[in-house]
């Protein structure tokens, strides 16, 4: 390049601030839109995703309530907050669950699609020439979960929706018709990995593994490839899916994935750590954070683990509801490092008394936690001071884990599970470490969790419990 090009590109970087190594995305996730809430729901209740075993609230308010999923004007505030706290990020990541917790005989697959359609819609008009890189939850499908790992009308129908400037491009379209997961480069040197984690759920009967090569659609194997020519291309990655690896923090027994593809994801993230610079999921409608090991026991890689729009209160015993939330993310665009998380929120209470929403930021990862920054070393160094009885940290961390929904405490065998899952995504690990504590952890389910046959019941099929 000549100097006069070299020159008027250094112009250009300092007038249009093109040079800025400072990047900032939206994290957005599990809408849950309730279609039935105030209007057309089952007799005696206010919406049909109502947590069961509660009593009907006597005056539900006109943004929604903790027992249901998210009324459309609680996600329009939402997406619209987005837009007036960062009206121009780099991109958007949607990590999905966009349908209401509602038995699958009032669903099917129309009402599905025309669901995400309304969402699609909604983050395009609002972000109308933003990059969305959007991902399929487990309601993303009819029935619920049971997503195969094969071309279906979901895939298609979806497909035909991102397949548009800004979203999807052409050249993922083999991968995500047959299996609904895609790579694209976000910038020179950072690419994206959206992954179809469904696969792996445990209340998925169609993929349920036969043995530990089962790889559903063939994603483990071209994950490894992407990643693989990542490392020889010098390239960082992004890995972002909806349901996650591992147990979830405020419900001991529940973990997520099938043994046998827990182990993988964990073998592979482990392997390619130098590579990839940020996993982002979603699933649990919870603020949580994982960390991956070696076999030698470093921290090597990371997951941000994003909490939902939609409030509704889990049918898992003492889970609970939580705010809704929307997740602001700052990175190096050169070298795709994680410099802080802005989690931003609602007040569901006050909303309803005041008549809006007042979306606010509830903290910031650097500032708060007092961390030069979200990388998994830092996370580490948070993890570390919440065994420290001087430090307020575990108690701040697990007030955002509902999004300020429970002010409750959380010690003994809340703060074993909560610190355990943070650890040990290893399922085996993971009973170890409940058990280590003195904890009186049941080991009956440590060993079903580990065993490669897992039974599980149909009726959980069915409804899912969680997200």
């Amino acid at each position: 390049m000549g100097r006069l090009a070299v020159f008027t590109a250094l112009l250009v970087c300092f007038f249009a601030g093109r040079c800025s190594a400072n990047g900032v995305f939206w994290h957005v996730t599990d809408f849950h839109y309730d279609f039935t809430y105030l209007h057309g729901a089952e007799s005696g209740k206010i919406c049909d995703s109502q947590t069961a075993g509660q009593p009907t609230p006597g005056n539900p308010g006109d943004w929604g309530d903790y027992l249901c999923d998210a009324p459309w004007r609680l996600i329009d505030s939402s997406v619209h907050a987005m837009k007036v706290i960062e009206p121009d990020p780099d991109f958007i990541i949607w990590t999905g669950d966009d349908t209401p917790h509602i038995y699958n005989d009032k669903m099917n697959t129309d009402v599905v699609l025309t669901i995400i359609g309304n969402l699609t819609d909604l983050i395009r008009s609002v972000f109308p020439n933003t990059q969305v890189y959007p991902v399929l939850g487990n309601h993303d499908y009819h029935p619920k979960h049971q997503m195969p790992p094969a071309p279906n009308t979901v895939y298609n129908t979806t497909w035909s929706m991102w397949n548009v400037p800004s979203w999807l491009t052409a050249d993922v379209m083999d991968t995500f018709i047959n299996g609904a997961y895609y790579t694209m480069v976000i910038s020179p040197g950072l690419r994206l990995v959206g992954l179809n984690t469904v696969y792996y759920y445990t209340n998925d009967r169609v993929t349920a593994p036969t043995d530990n090569s089962t790889d559903p659609a063939g994603q483990f194997a071209w994950l490894e490839g992407v990643l693989q020519q990542a490392q020889t291309d010098n390239e960082k990655v992004f890995l972002i899916g909806h349901v996650p690896p591992g147990v979830f923090e405020r419900a001991a027994s529940k973990s997520w994935f099938y043994p046998e593809y827990n182990r993988r994801y964990l073998q592979v993230v482990t392997k390619y750590a130098d590579v990839i610079k940020g996993q982002f999921f979603a699933h649990q409608h919870c603020d949580s954070f994982r960390i991956f090991y070696d076999d030698k026991g470093k921290a090597v890689s990371s997951m941000l683990l994003a909490p939902a729009v939609t409030p509704w209160m889990t049918t898992l015993a003492g889970v609970g509801a939580n705010n809704p939330g929307i997740r602001l993310v700052r990175y190096d665009k050169n070298t795709g490092d994680l410099t802080d998380v802005s989690q931003y929120y609602s007040n569901l209470a006050l909303a309803n008394q005041e008549g809006s929403p007042l979306w606010g930021q509830e903290y910031s990862l650097r500032e708060t936690f007092n961390l030069p920054d979200a990388s998994t070393a830092s996370l580490q160094d948070l993890l570390d001071s919440f065994s420290d009885e001087s430090s307020d940290n575990f108690q701040k961390y697990y007030r955002y884990n509902s999004v300020g929904y429970d002010l409750s405490a959380c010690d003994g065998s809340c703060k074993v599970a909560q610190l355990c899952a943070i650890k040990e995504v290893d399922y085996e690990k993971y009973g170890e470490c409940i058990n280590a504590v003195g904890s009186g952890a049941n080991n009956a389910w440590v060993t079903a969790l580990i065993s490669i046959e897992v039974v599980v019941p149909l009726a959980v099929a069915v409804f899912s419990l969680v997200a």
